[in-house]
C-alpha cells in the first residue's frame, strides 16, 4: 500500500503517484466491490426505528407497523457523498376504536 499524503515530503514520488492516479481510478473503477450488507441492515435499523415512531395507542387509534424486507434500488454520489437508496417492504395496521367526539 502506497499513501502519499504532501507532495512536498515526497518530491518525485509524489509527481509519480500523481501520474499514476488516473489508472489507479480506472482500475478500481472497473474491479472495486462494496460489501452493502452492512448498508442494508443499518438502512433496516433506521427504518424501524422511523416505524416506531409510528407504532401507538392512544385516543382510540391504534396503529402498527411492521417491516418485511428491505432491497437495494439505486446508488448515487457526487464528489463527497455516497447514497444507498433502499426500498422496504412491510405493512401498516390501523384500527380505530373510537371517534372523536364532533
Amino acid at each position: 500500500e502506497l499513501a502519499v499524503a504532501s507532495e512536498a515530503a515526497f518530491g518525485l514520488l509524489g509527481a509519480a503517484a500523481r501520474a499514476a492516479m488516473p489508472y489507479m481510478q480506472t482500475a478500481l473503477a472497473e474491479r472495486a466491490t462494496i460489501d452493502l450488507k452492512p448498508f442494508a441492515a443499518d438502512a433496516r435499523a433506521k427504518i424501524s426505528a422511523a416505524m416506531a415512531e409510528l407504532r401507538k395507542n392512544d385516543g382510540g387509534v391504534k396503529v402498527d407497523a411492521a417491516i418485511t424486507g428491505v432491497r437495494l434500488a439505486g446508488i448515487a454520489w457526487d464528489s463527497k457523498t455516497l447514497r444507498i437508496i433502499a426500498e422496504a417492504n412491510g405493512s401498516i395496521n390501523v384500527a380505530v376504536s373510537q371517534l372523536p367526539g364532533l
